[in-house]
């Protein structure tokens, strides 16, 4: 009894995981063109703001400023790098305060 109830068991939670373990949607793979999701940025595509010029509109006003760690053992940038993001948020902000001609 104790083994046919381990064996049930067992049975129920790989069934109900087994979708945990399912790759990417065929359909989804084919419509996007690539390996990833469609709902996903793909690879080198950031979610900040877009530069003048590239189609899109920035966003006006832009979002709050927001910087990554720039020091300690599990920095995620570098000093200069925040520096570029802050000069480019500034002439977002300074960009949307002219008006518009």
């Amino acid at each position: 009894m104790n083994k046919l109830l381990i064996i049930l068991i067992g049975v129920a939670t790989m069934s109900t995981t087994s979708s945990a373990f399912a790759g990417l949607e065929q359909q989804t793979v084919e419509l996007s063109g690539s390996d990833q999701p469609a709902s996903q940025p793909k690879l080198g595509q950031s979610l900040e703001s877009t530069r003048p010029g590239s189609g899109r509109p920035a966003k006006c006003p832009p979002d709050k400023l927001v910087l990554q760690l720039d020091h300690g053992p599990r920095a995620q940038s570098t000093p200069y790098l925040n520096r570029l993001r802050k000069e480019r948020y500034e002439a977002q902000v300074q960009a949307c305060a002219k008006p518009a001609t």
